[in-house]
């Protein structure tokens, strides 16, 4: 990797017979610089080129808003290598992905040295303008490279050595940049190598760290648009064009509308790429791409990436295939229910939807009260989907899941330097990004007391001060918020405040545990079978009467994110397409509290008692588990009231609580 200063005139004189098209045999000549050299005569680059081609102020200004990032991550490193350099005669340089010279750091002698082969801001040291040199070497190798004095293939260059290393991102496959250290060849050091790949890995941890943070935010905007287009393709690309996450309806879109989709992580779309210029991603916009498809995902602080959503409609038979149909266009999006993924005909369900739906226009806060796995978020994003302002921002932060320093900072932000670990730039909180929107605060019971009237200031003011900073940013926010706690009990505990209680309970909505709606459950694994063979391209999968009167007969404390784990779990693992009832879990096969085995050898009255009550339990659950959770059906078939059966239904459950007291 490092060059021999002793072989110079060895090295010359192999460069003399190579330009005049001499063979070469045995020549003391590096692999990487005789493979550049065949690249630069295979570009027809000129040996007697004497200067690099420069841009001029503008363009440089140009260059460096466009890199703005790599130039803010390189700054400190370039400021810390400049001092060790500032004695050594040479100097430090950053450049774009072109070549392009944007800073440069160092020795005066040097850089008036340098300036006469235009290596100076504006330079541009590509391989094939300027032949074989580290900068353009290393852009076209992709890795590091010293070049030193006669290696070099343009002869007014030869006087100097230089040493550069390719800066990559976050994949390690794309170009962001290069750094270089450059001097007269009488300033060569084989340590200058070794001493930019560490400046160059130091730029890349620094933008890798901020590359992560702009995905998980990216990410967290976008999760909105996979719940809300569920039936459609949904692919999210980074600010580069680059796929980070679908929900893997590529295959089905290539089917309906001809086109070949990106299926692996990381593959990039030029035209996605926003660190182009709109009419650059015009020009490399593909043929099958429609600009109805996109959706910018933008914050405060600037575009964070492109949702590409492709409608899928059912093909009718004959409908045109392959290529063809690239012109049978998107299929027309109705606004669908925002509360049709809440699956129930239940009193207690209806009765909480009907109530999302008559606060989801008004701009008031909303509180949810219900068990772990209810559902909250999805009755929130429900409401926000059917209120006025569905296209605003939906922002959700788990109260329980930070720590009191860390949801501060994700509440309210934070300025750079604010504490050890800021990142650079500072980062605005949630409440900043649901600006004229909703923020979801999920878990509010779990809200640290010392935190509570910061909130409480922001409900009021509307204003939000970021951590560490004296500014004032002014906010409107609806607030959604949850909890499974008893706030009231709370506040007379001391735990919450009354006042921050009363700002948020303006309007409340109590969620059923699922163990209240049991006639929901048959509709819900209908609603799972179908979502499932949807998502693994299958058939809906059988269920024995046995699986399904299991998942009835359950309590489910874990509510209906439990029953949707513990389904798809079972439905992933069925074979021949029937749920078998020996995949199920072990709870769910185990005798529930409330149902009395019945006796080998019954005798007397009081077992006869208990077999009868036993069979008109099982008689109800087979009823709506036959009707499919139609209650006025399965009432009729057990030759009731639809009012009666939900008597029995309230005895048994009381029968069931009893019985789980006891034991």
């Amino acid at each position: 990797m490092i060059p021999r200063a002793g072989n110079e005139s060895a090295v010359a004189d192999s460069w003399e017979r190579f330009v005049h098209n001499d063979p070469l045999v045995n020549a003391p000549v590096r692999d990487v610089v005789l493979e550049s050299w065949r690249r630069c005569r295979s570009e027809a680059v000129d040996p007697s080129r004497d200067r690099a081609p420069a841009a001029d102020d503008a363009r440089i200004r140009v260059l460096r808003e466009k890199h703005q990032s790599l130039h803010e991550a390189a700054r400190p490193v370039l400021d810390a290598m400049k001092e060790v350099l500032h004695e050594s005669g040479s100097i430090i340089m950053l450049t774009d992905p072109s070549g392009t010279i944007i800073d440069l750091h160092g020795d005066t002698r040097a850089r008036n040295a340098g300036e006469m082969v235009n290596l100076a801001q504006g330079g541009r040291w590509v391989e094939n303008v300027m032949g074989t040199n580290a900068i353009g070497t290393a852009i076209a190798a992709l890795k590091p490279v010293q070049i030193y004095a006669s290696e070099h293939y343009c002869l007014d260059v030869k006087r100097w050595t230089c040493a550069a290393a390719p800066i990559l991102d976050l994949t390690g496959t794309t170009l962001l940049g290069v750094v270089d250290v450059s001097g007269v060849k009488e300033t060569f050091h084989g340590h200058s190598l070794g001493l930019v790949m560490a400046a160059a890995k130091q730029i890349e941890a620094v933008l890798a760290n901020r590359e992560r943070d702009l995905h998980t935010r990216l990410l967290e905007h976008s999760m909105d648009g996979f719940v809300r287009y569920g039936g459609d393709c949904v692919m999210v690309f980074d600010r580069r064009g680059r796929l980070l996450k679908s929900n893997g309806r590529q295959q089905l879109t290539r089917e309906q509308y001809g086109v070949q989709l990106p299926s692996i992580t990381g593959t990039q779309i030029d035209a996605l790429d926003l660190e182009l210029t709109s009419e650059e991603r015009a020009v490399r916009m593909p043929v099958w791409l429609k600009s109805e498809w996109l959706q910018f995902v933008r914050t405060p602080s600037g575009e964070l990436g492109t949702m590409l959503i492709i409608p899928l409609g059912q093909r009718t038979p004959g409908a045109a295939q392959g290529p063809a149909a690239r012109e049978v266009g998107p299929t027309p999006r109705t606004q669908a229910d925002p509360f049709a993924e809440i699956i129930g005909v239940s009193d207690a369900l209806v009765a909480a939807k009907a109530r999302a739906q008559r606060l989801a226009p008004l701009d008031l806060p909303v509180m949810l009260l219900g068990e772990t796995g209810v559902g909250k978020e999805v009755f929130a994003r429900a409401i926000h989907s059917a209120g006025a302002k569905r296209d605003a921002p939906f922002i959700a932060v788990n109260c329980g899941a930070l720590t009191r320093e860390l949801l501060a900072s994700e509440l309210f932000g934070y300025v750079d330097g604010a504490f050890t670990g800021a990142r650079r730039n500072g980062l605005p909180g949630k409440f900043e990004l649901a600006d004229g929107g909703i923020l979801f605060l999920d878990e509010i019971g779990e809200m640290p007391l010392e935190m509570q009237p910061h909130l409480l200031r922001i409900l009021q003011d509307g204003i939000v001060v970021r951590l560490g900073d004296t500014r004032e940013r002014h906010v409107t926010v609806r607030i959604i918020a949850a909890t499974n706690r008893d706030l009231r009990k709370e506040v007379a505990a001391g735990r919450f405040r009354e006042d921050l209680f009363h700002r948020l309970c303006v309007t409340t909505i109590r969620l059923p545990p699922l163990c209240e709606r049991p006639e929901d459950i048959s509709m819900i694994l209908d609603h799972l079978n179908r979502r499932l063979a949807h998502k693994y391209a299958c058939p809906i999968k059988r269920m024995s009467p046995e699986v399904r009167q299991a998942f009835l007969r359950y309590r489910w404390p874990g509510n209906v994110r439990e029953l949707q784990n513990v389904f798809e779990g079972v439905f992933a693992l069925s074979d021949a397409g029937q749920i078998d009832i020996s995949l199920l879990p072990e709870e769910l096969l185990a005798p529930q509290p409330g149902v009395v085995p019945s006796a080998k050898n019954p005798d007397g009255a009081v077992r006869k008692a208990v077999r009868l009550e036993e069979l008109e339990h099982h008689a109800i659950l087979a009823a709506i588990s036959n009707a499919k959770g139609n209650m006025s059906q399965a009432a009729r078939v057990l030759g009731i009231s639809r009012s009666t059966l939900y008597v029995k239904l309230g005895v048994m459950r009381e029968r069931a609580d009893g019985l789980a007291h006891r034991h």
